[in-house]
């Protein structure tokens, strides 16, 4: 075979032509390690495939263009590389060949039908997995693919995954020449594994050689990778066998092969959750193996693995990068995860906006836990700052909820490190003090609360004009520093203390409505949830898009004023309006708006201005709105959703009523439950609209402070004081020192972190890179995903990858998206369906698409790649799926 490796044929010298897991894997396998059958195809065959179809040329066109500075632009152009790749056809030969080798593969394995066999699709770059440098997560994988056709689909996707965003980043960062790293494709038999994980012969945490640590759960090792479980963790003398560390979690969910291709998550059985997933012999079977391993490699190794029928399974093999030097010594590392920031801060942050939300973040936590009777840690640091991004510490947040049981305790900290995120258990009761402390305590804040935000609005509210009536230019630094100080950590502090809390609870409650409706409803709870909580008036959102809206009908109405806003040059429209009487009578109620709206954010960071100081995306909108069909007006769509969500509420009344128990007991607490949602779920949107409103008080202050620093030199730019913290405004408040070296270097670390990928999460100097497991696709092109808001759509995919490129959506088309928070919202007036890569039912994006009555589905991992840009696909939003090609 030209293209083909079988693993036994394969050795380290092989890595040029297999990339480095498919070395590895021949390596073990020919050293007799059990190794699931498979083969590689090589990275000749990539080749091969860029010459035949002549994309070369067009690839380096595009690589020519890219501006690493510029991370919006890069997502987009790699984009088109991927796409380039998807659409072509496997070259006759080769597909021949590699059908070949799957239908072999099918008859080792005793299949019945050698062309349905079930594999793994691994990425195996040829610079992968190396000792000096681990691509490990800069491709992808894809598991359970079944069928022909299938697999040929997926070696593309695989092809294609060369060259995303974060690939292209990080090779740039380690200097590799985009032309000279190939990628071979691993083809591997699937384990339907009873038991999988992780395992580290060595501690890459403190670098004890002697230790080898093994995180284990049920079903697949992506349920851990992904943070969908906690998993066991086991610490073992690697020449004893005596287990030093045994940490049993409560592992109520797993990942598991679907029967249609893909994966599904699943609940564990109950007996199953909080009990080992390997006993005390299968853990020393497993590290007499992995020593076996590291003794074949002579360095301490990150091993996958699987436990199927009696058999241990070894699905990758690589050196641990991160490792220690056995002279160095390290304190046992807290885990730090950024899942819940993903979708709040797409982009790094300023070095002035860290240094505020980490201590206000800090403060926030505090507060949740106080107020359900937890006593914080005081010598744990509740959130760091890495790559200009926050993240939870999680070693933080179950000290402060250790009281709790494990099978209360895991699922709790899950969902604080991410409230926005999908979780698939059910809420669970337990019998002790500290779990009814919390329950009555949240009880109360329920209650308490409608009652506390008029009070904390009010005060915040007057705080922030105080602060922007300030004359900032009579005063003098200190006094500047102090009144930003007095208002950040007062009353802005105490509004986002009870943000939190408020999404904490909301969720939970969120949770408890489907629970109280599944057993009469059954599988229709979910999407008759979602329904009851749309429609809602009093949306901050709702108001900003809907003022905008109208807006854009004044406009629309005047030929003059509509003829101007078409031209799309900002710098010349408020001189052309100012022209004419409908241009004045416009710019009147457009400076109306910004007075109201104008503190809205185009990224939420100090750094960038607002719409009241640029107001380019108002005027983008409207553009926008200009072509829209006026039965798209928001104002008759709320009117509708409303009256929809009324009439569910008597039909759910009216289910309930046929028995006592549902009568009496089930629907007074929904009905009670359902107001507080209600409330909650608005004024959280409130709240989140309301902190921006110090941002253009704040900038202004601090463009004023910038402007002097630089006068006297000891700061190059004004802008440079974004680039300062807080406690060295304070300082240079009292005594300028010079800081532009400073500013230097953070501004270069800046502009590197706009180009990196992110870790999801950090554990002392392990970085773990994450993209949440693939979406379950079958056969008919269906991706799953989370139910965000009901209803289905058909229609012509979007895909829109940042603010700079919203003016390519068409009305009726569905939007897909890495992620959306509020500035996308007023798009939600065009599109007719919302795909996102991340988020859940609470997340901005689902909240506000319930609010323009649009179905959308949430969390589809790399749904930009997977969802071509102007397919046909269908979105459910009842069922949390898109399905591709529907309608084709």
């Amino acid at each position: 075979m030209n293209y083909i490796r079988w693993f036994e044929e394969i050795s380290s010298a092989d890595i040029d032509k297999v990339g480095g897991k498919g070395a590895n894997l021949g390596v073990m396998a020919g050293a007799g390690f059990p190794v699931p059958p498979g083969f590689c195809l090589t990275a000749q065959a990539y080749r091969e495939f860029i010459d035949e179809t002549h994309l070369g040329e067009s690839i380096q066109q595009i690589l020519a263009k890219i501006d690493l500075g510029n991370p919006d632009q890069v997502e987009t152009l790699t984009g088109r590389i991927r796409n380039l790749i998807t659409i072509q056809q496997v070259p006759d030969d080769m597909a021949g060949e590699i059908l070949e080798g799957y239908s072999q593969l099918g008859m080792k394995l005793g299949l019945a039908t050698p062309a349905f066999a079930a594999v793994a699709v691994r990425s195996s770059a040829t610079a992968e997995d190396l000792p000096t440098a681990s691509f490990a997560g800069q491709q992808d994988t894809y598991l359970n693919v079944r069928g022909e056709q299938a697999l040929l689909e997926h070696i593309k996707r695989c092809w294609a995954s060369l060259w995303t965003a974060r690939a292209v980043t990080y090779r740039a960062k380690q200097g590799f020449d985009h032309q000279k790293v190939y990628l071979a494709v691993v083809v591997q038999s699937m384990i339907p594994s009873e038991v999988s994980g992780i395992m580290f012969t060595a501690n890459p945490v403190d670098g004890n050689r002697d230790v080898a640590v093994i995180n284990a759960s049920w079903g697949l090792g992506e349920a851990i990778v992904s943070g969908l479980v906690t998993p066991d963790t086991l610490s073992l003398n690697k020449l004893s066998g005596e287990i030093l560390v045994r940490q049993i979690a409560f592992k109520e969910c797993a990942i598991q092969y679907s029967d249609d291709g893909g994966i599904i998550t699943v609940q564990t059985p109950s007996d199953y959750q909080d009990i080992p997933a390997l006993n005390d012999q299968q853990a020393c079977e497993l590290v007499a193996l992995g020593c076996k391993i590291e003794g074949h490699y002579g360095a301490p190794q990150d091993i996958e693995w699987a436990y199927y029928q009696g058999q241990w399974y070894l699905l990758q093999a690589r050196p641990i990068t991160t490792m220690t030097k056995p002279e160095e010594k390290a304190s046992p590392a807290d885990e730090f995860n950024r899942t819940m920031f993903v979708e709040i801060f797409p982009d790094p942050l300023s070095p002035s906006f860290c240094s505020v939300i980490q201590s206000l973040f800090h403060s926030m936590l505090d507060f949740t836990f106080s107020t359900w009777g937890f006593k914080p840690s005081q010598e744990v640091q509740a959130v760091g700052i890495f790559y200009n991004q926050p993240y939870f510490n999680r070693n933080y947040i179950e000290a402060a909820v250790t009281p709790l049981s494990p099978r209360v305790r895991e699922p709790l900290v899950t969902q604080i490190v991410n409230p926005f995120g999908d979780y698939h258990g059910r809420t669970h009761v337990e019998l002790s003090l500290p779990y009814f402390r919390m329950a009555l305590r949240t009880l109360r804040f329920m209650v308490d609360f409608p009652k506390l935000l008029p009070g904390l609005l009010a005060r915040y509210q007057a705080d922030v004009e105080s602060i922007t009536a300030l004359p900032e230019r009579e005063m003098s630094d200190a006094e500047l520093v102090a009144a930003m100080k007095h208002v950040l950590f007062g009353s802005t502090r105490q509004l986002l203390d009870y943000d939190f809390l408020l999404i904490a609870v909301t969720k939970r409650v969120f949770q408890l409505l489907g629970d109280l409706l599944e057993p009469y409803f059954g599988e229709e709870a979910g999407a008759l949830r979602s329904k009851l909580v749309s429609g809602m008036t009093g949306n901050a959102t709702m108001k900003t898009n809907i003022y905008l809206w109208d807006l854009a009908q004044m406009a629309k109405a005047s030929p003059s004023v509509r003829d101007a806003l078409r031209e799309r040059n900002d710098e010349i429209l408020v001189q052309q309006l100012e022209e004419s009487t409908d241009g004045r009578a416009f710019l009147d109620e457009l400076y109306k708006f910004l007075k109201t709206f104008g503190h809205r954010e185009v990224r939420l960071d100090i750094l960038y201005p607002t719409w009241c100081e640029d107001p380019s995306p108002v005027f983008n909108f409207m553009r926008g709105y200009l072509d829209v069909r006026e039965d798209q007006d928001p104002h008759a769509q709320q009117a509708r959703l409303a009256q929809q969500r009324q009439e569910l509420k008597e039909q759910v009344k009216a289910r309930l009523a046929r028995d006592s128990r549902g009568r009496h007991l089930i629907w007074p607490v929904f009905h009670w439950l359902l107001e507080h949602i209600e409330f909650h779920t608005r004024e959280r949107d409130t709240m989140h609209f309301e902190m921006t409103r110090i941002f253009p008080p704040f900038r202004r202050i601090l463009r004023e402070l910038g402007s002097r620093w630089s006068a006297c030199g000891v700061i190059q730019e004004p802008d440079d004081i974004f680039f300062l913290t807080f406690d060295e405004w304070e300082a240079m408040a009292n005594k300028a020192e010079p800081m532009s070296e400073i500013v230097s270097k953070r501004r270069e670390e800046f502009e590197i972190n706009k180009r990196r990928p992110w870790p999801n999460v950090i554990i002392g100097r392990q970085e773990i890179y994450t993209q949440g497991a693939e979406p379950t696709k079958d056969g008919s092109g269906r991706l799953g995903g989370v139910a965000g808001s009901p209803g289905v759509v058909t229609g012509r995919a979007r895909v829109i990858r940042g603010p700079e490129e919203f003016h390519l959506l068409q009305e009726g088309e569905i939007l897909v998206a890495p992620l959306t928070n509020p500035v996308w919202t007023p798009l939600f007036a065009i599109a007719s369906g919302l795909v996102t890569e991340v988020g859940g039912i609470l997340s901005h994006g689902a909240i506000v698409a319930r609010e323009y009555g649009i179905p959308a589905v949430m969390s589809i991992a790399n749904a930009t790649q997977h969802v071509l840009d102007g397919q046909t696909i269908m979105v459910d939003g009842n069922q949390g799926c898109v399905y591709l090609g529907a309608g084709d």
